[in-house]
Formats: structure tokens, C-alpha cells, sequence
């Protein structure tokens, strides 16, 4: 999905219309809501397909965060329903330079397939970044002394990522 970025203090209103053939939700993970915005299909109602939710609050810490489905959310989410949120502080400490934000997900295609297998746990054969794959991922650039934040987001269904970072000291 696409990412969010907001300051602290940031009221924000996201209308979320459910384009999918089944019910489903927005789960803000780690941002503190009102339980009836949670996504938790514990304290708010799934949205049925054609449906439109308003959530809506107020961005109370700086940080890195992910979005993500509560409703079939393994399968939603191996299919790659899930984004990340970047809220700044409204005065920063320090200066930043650049400030990379980097959604990882792992994938089971099979060849010739349509779609990936949302059924599959351990056996990926792609892994994206952004939703790319090399050597479509965009690279990471910076100048001599820059400051730089790398951001990573990781809600793959259950595996690690081995990656690393080239070119720096």
C-alpha cells in the first residue's frame, strides 16, 4: 500500500473503501487509536466489499509504523495488503539527510502463476522491496557525510530477510 507520512499532532482521516470480494479492515500497528478504528474485528466491524470506513486520529508519537488487515489477515496480508507509516516530530533533535523507508515482503510464485500462494509459510522464491524486485528496487543514495535513516518494515507471513548494505563505512 502506500505510505503514510504525517507529524506529530497530525489529525489525520483515511477513507478506506473495500474494493475486495470479501470483508476486511485497516489495523494501525503500533499507532495509539480510538478501539473503534483499530482494525481488530474485535472492537470494529469488519468493511464488507463496497464499503467505505473513515478512520480517523490523531498522530500522538514520532516513528516508523505498519498498516496491515485484521480480517483473513494471513492471506490479505501474503498478498501483499499492507503498508508502512512514518510520523516525524514536529521539532526533530537531530537533522536527517536522508530518510529511506523500505517495505519488505516474501513471495511463493510459481511459474506461470497469476497470483502468489498466500498458503505458503516457508518456501518463498521472491523477495521485494517496495514491492520490487532486483533489479527493479530502487537504490539507496546518499552523498559523502550524509546523516541517513534506513526504515524496515517487515509483516512477510513468517520468515526472516537476509539483506545487506554495500558501499558505506
Amino acid at each position: 500500500g502506500p505510505m503514510l507520512l504525517g507529524k506529530v499532532g497530525d489529525r489525520v482521516t483515511v477513507n478506506f473503501r473495500n474494493d475486495l470480494p470479501e470483508e476486511t479492515t485497516v489495523h494501525w500497528h503500533g499507532l495509539r487509536v480510538h478501539a473503534a478504528h483499530d482494525g481488530s474485528n474485535v472492537s470494529q466491524m469488519a468493511i464488507q466489499p463496497g464499503e467505505t470506513y473513515a478512520y480517523e486520529f490523531v498522530l500522538k508519537k514520532s516513528g516508523t509504523f505498519m498498516y496491515h488487515p485484521h480480517a483473513d489477515e494471513m492471506t490479505q496480508i501474503a498478498l501483499g495488503m499492507t503498508g508502512m507509516i512514518v510520523i516525524h516530530p514536529r521539532n526533530p533533535a537531530r537533522r536527517v539527510d536522508r530518510d529511506f523507508v523500505l517495505m519488505l515482503h516474501e513471495w511463493r510464485i510459481d511459474p506461470g502463476a497469476q497470483r502468489p500462494n498466500p498458503n505458503e509459510m516457508t518456501e518463498f522464491n521472491v523477495l521485494t522491496m517496495n514491492a520490487r524486485a532486483f533489479p527493479g528496487t530502487e537504490p539507496l543514495v546518499a552523498r559523502k557525510g550524509d546523516r541517513v535513516r534506513i526504515r524496515i518494515g517487515n509483516l512477510s507471513p513468517m520468515d526472516h530477510h537476509p539483506i545487506h548494505l554495500h558501499g558505506y563505512q
